[in-house]
């Protein structure tokens, strides 16, 4: 194993392959989770395998997480004489998640306009580290965790009034209003009860809605 050093870079670490297996032990414990671009890997071929010139081929590294999430990223080469330099900067899409980490190199050509695969490299897991976290999180700056709870607070209010008009009985007030109404449009209904003596009633203008009940008159 080797190393390449780009000015003003890091080193970059060199895996050779061994036929057709690749060496994972020198970055079997490199990665962490949510790390991204932070590595360059320089996987290091023959460039013809059985008579076969790969330098035409497209190369690509894939990996399955533990969750079994795939992801994919095609890798630049630099073409030597007998050797293919493939640089893999490590995406994130790679230590998204933590834990066992499986990788496989691969190499196509197309044919017809179909991708064919030419050959695979084998190589053994990789361990992404999980990343530090606390059980609630990382604490906020004062001035965020004012406004977080602020909001927080809103929210619940909202919430809270939400749920008072979910449980509004809409239907239940309609039917109360129209019993009332049929209660009022009753006793419109009901005559007007006059009790007045014979002498009024005869010189009374009487009304049609009126029901007059005739009561004696005092004695004195």
């Amino acid at each position: 194993m080797r190393t390449l050093r780009s000015p003003g870079k890091e080193k970059s670490m060199e895996i050779y392959a061994k036929g057709k297996n690749i060496p994972t032990y020198a970055f079997g414990n490199l990665f962490t989770q949510g790390e991204n671009l932070a590595d360059e890997i320089v996987f290091v071929v023959g460039r013809y395998y059985c008579g076969k010139d790969l330098s035409l081929c497209t190369f690509a590294v894939r990996g399955v997480t533990g969750d079994n999430w795939e992801a994919d990223q095609v890798l630049p080469m630099l073409v030597d004489v007998d050797t293919i330099r493939l640089i893999w900067r490590v995406a994130d899409t790679f230590t998204y998640n933590a834990g066992k980490l499986r990788l496989e190199l691969r190499a196509s050509e197309l044919i017809e306009g179909e991708p064919h695969t030419v050959i695979k490299y084998h190589m053994q897991p990789v361990m992404v580290a999980p990343t530090v976290s606390g059980q609630n999180g990382p604490l906020p700056e004062t001035a965020e965790q004012a406004v977080s709870e602020i909001n927080a607070a809103v929210g619940d209010g909202l919430s809270a009034i939400q749920q008072k008009i979910d449980d509004f009985d809409l239907d239940s007030v309609l039917q109360r209003l129209d019993g009332i109404d049929s209660d009022i449009n009753a006793l419109y209904a009901r005559p007007e009860v006059i009790p007045l003596t014979r002498a009024q009633y005869d010189a009374l203008v009487r009304k049609e809605s009126a029901l007059y009940v005739i009561i004696e008159e005092d004695e004195e």
